[in-house]
C-alpha cells in the first residue's frame, strides 16, 4: 500500500464497561484510506439496538411506565406468570388491555404478546391486535419439531394480518435440541429458519434463543456456563445464512433455581446479577453482532419451584425497583449512547486470545468457553491487525462498516467473581499508519493516541 493511501485515524468504541466475566469491552474501527472518519453520528436518530424485557409487572400506572421507559428497555414481552405479571391474551383483549397498549404507545414502548407454549392455535387471533400500534409481535416460546410444523400451518394467517405484526419465536437453548428431534443444535435452528422464517412475509424475521451464564461449578464456585459462547456463535452464524434475519438473545437479570437448585449447586443460577455481570453479558452478546438482547426478567416471576421469594428481578413482586433495576438501566443507557454506531457495522466472526499469550494467527486455547467455538477467526485474515496480546483470556468480535472499515469488540473473558483486570495490546500493520483512536468510555467519547502502531487497553473489573 503506497504512502498516499495510508490510513491515519482509527475509531475505537471503547466500552470499558464490562466487569464480570468480561470485565471490559472495547470496539476498534479503522477509517477510510483518505483519512476522513465516517460521520457515524449522522444516523444517531435513525439506528439503535433494541433491548427487550421479559414479564411486565401486574400493576401498571404512570410510575411503572416511567420505570419501564427509564430502564433503557424498549420492547416488553407480556408473558403469563400468575398474578405477578400483566398478561394480554391476543384472543381476548379487554378495555383495560387497550388502555395499557395506548400507554405503551404514549411512552414509545413496543409490546410483544406472548402465547405460551403448546398453544399454536393462539396464532389465529393475530389480527385482533392489528389496531394497536404498540403491538409489534406475537411470541411463541421454545417449540419442538412438531410444534414448528404446527406453527407453519398458521403462517398464511400471519402473513395476512393487517397490522404487519410479526411472529417472534424464541428457540430452546442448546441443551434441549435432542429432545426436540434433532441431532445437532445447528439443525434445530436451521429447521426453524427453513420452515418458518423463509415463509414469513410480514413484519421482521427474528432468530432468538436464551442461555444464562451465571452458574456454579462442581465445587460450588461461581463460574460461567461453558456452552454459553457456543450457543451465541451458533445462533449468530445460522442467522447470517438467511437474508433479513435479525438476532435476539436473552441475558440473565434475575437469580433463579428456587429451592431445588440453591446457590453453590451445579445447575443453579442463584446469583444476583451485578452491574458488572449485566455489562459482561450485554457486551458479549454484541460481540457476536446481535440486533437485540432481552432481559430475563424485567418483572419478577411468581414463586414456584424455579423461583423462591428472595429471587426477584428488576422490579420486585410489589412493583418496586431493585438494585438489579438500577444496574441494568445504567448498562442499557450506556449502550444507547453509541448503539447507532454499532448498527452501522456488519459482524463477521470472533477470535480469542488466552491469558499471557500473543496471537498472530488463530491461536491455541485452553479456555473452556473458547474451545466450544467452532468458527474462531484467524488474525491473518483481518486486514490491518498484526497481532494481539492480553494478560487475561479475551474475546474479540470482528466487524466492518459499508466502507470496509474494520471494527473490533474486545471483551475481558473471565467470571466477575475473580476480579481480574486485563491489559490488552492490539498491534496494527505499519502500512496502515494508524495514529488516533476515537473512543466511547462509559458512553462518553474521547480520543486517544495509537503509538508505534499499538493500542493498549486496560480493562478492569468495574471499569
Amino acid at each position: 500500500m503506497g504512502a498516499s493511501m495510508k490510513k491515519k485515524f482509527a475509531l475505537i468504541l471503547s466500552l470499558i464497561l464490562l466487569t464480570a466475566c468480561f470485565s471490559g469491552c472495547e470496539r476498534v474501527t479503522v477509517n477510510k484510506p483518505n483519512g476522513v472518519l465516517p460521520d457515524y453520528d449522522a444516523k444517531i436518530n435513525e439506528l439503535s439496538i433494541s433491548i427487550g424485557g421479559w414479564l411486565v409487572p401486574s400493576t401498571l400506572n404512570d410510575e411503572q411506565f416511567e420505570y419501564m421507559k427509564q430502564s433503557g428497555i424498549d420492547t416488553y414481552y407480556f408473558a403469563q406468570c400468575g398474578d405477578d405479571a400483566y398478561y394480554i391474551d391476543v384472543n381476548s383483549i379487554t378495555s383495560e388491555d387497550a388502555l395499557v397498549l395506548e400507554k405503551m404507545q404514549e411512552y414509545g414502548l413496543d409490546a410483544v404478546l406472548h402465547m405460551g407454549s403448546n398453544r399454536c392455535e393462539t396464532i389465529a387471533g393475530i389480527d385482533n391486535a392489528s389496531s394497536y400500534p404498540a403491538v409489534k409481535a406475537l411470541c411463541y416460546d421454545e417449540p419442538n419439531k412438531k410444534q414448528m410444523d404446527e406453527i407453519k400451518g398458521y403462517l398464511d394467517i400471519v402473513n395476512q394480518n393487517t397490522g404487519d405484526i410479526t411472529l417472534f419465536v424464541n428457540m430452546f437453548p442448546s441443551v434441549s435440541y435432542k429432545r426436540c428431534g434433532f441431532f445437532t443444535y445447528k439443525n434445530y435452528l436451521k429447521y426453524f429458519c427453513d420452515q418458518i422464517l423463509t415463509n414469513l412475509n410480514v413484519g421482521e424475521k427474528w432468530l432468538s434463543a436464551d442461555r444464562y451464564p451465571l452458574t456454579f461449578d462442581k465445587n460450588g464456585n461461581p463460574t460461567l456456563d461453558s456452552n454459553w459462547l457456543f450457543e451465541l456463535e451458533t445462533v449468530a452464524t445460522i442467522a447470517k445464512k438467511y437474508p433479513d434475519v435479525k438476532t435476539n438473545f436473552f441475558i440473565q437479570t434475575v437469580p433463579y433455581g428456587g429451592e431445588v437448585y440453591p446457590a453453590g449447586v451445579v445447575g443453579s443460577h442463584d446469583r444476583v446479577p451485578t452491574y458488572e455481570d449485566v455489562r459482561m453479558q450485554e457486551y458479549t452478546v454484541l460481540c457476536f453482532g446481535f440486533d437485540r438482547f432481552s432481559c430475563f426478567c424485567y418483572g419478577s416471576p411468581c414463586v414456584y419451584w424455579e423461583f423462591n421469594e428472595e429471587q426477584v428481578a428488576m422490579i420486585d413482586r410489589q412493583g418496586n425497583p431493585t438494585q438489579i433495576y438500577y444496574d441494568v438501566s445504567r448498562a442499557n443507557n450506556e449502550i444507547k449512547a453509541f448503539d447507532h454506531v454499532l448498527q452501522q457495522f456488519t459482524w463477521h466472526g470472533v477470535f480469542t486470545n488466552d491469558a499471557g499469550k500473543t496471537t498472530k494467527g488463530k491461536g491455541v486455547t485452553t479456555n473452556k468457553l473458547f474451545k466450544k467455538l467452532n468458527n474462531r477467526l484467524s488474525i491473518k485474515k483481518i486486514n490491518g491487525l498484526k497481532k494481539v496480546y492480553s494478560s487475561q483470556d479475551t474475546l474479540f468480535g470482528y466487524f466492518t462498516d459499508q466502507s470496509q472499515n474494520a471494527g473490533f469488540m474486545v471483551v475481558n473473558c473471565n467470571d466477575t467473581s475473580l476480579k481480574l483486570t486485563d491489559d490488552v495490546t492490539l498491534t496494527f500493520d505499519n502500512a496502515y499508519g494508524y495514529t488516533k483512536a476515537l473512543c466511547y468510555v462509559g458512553g462518553q467519547k474521547q480520543i486517544v493516541d495509537i503509538k508505534n502502531d499499538t493500542l493498549t487497553l486496560n480493562l478492569g473489573v468495574g471499569e
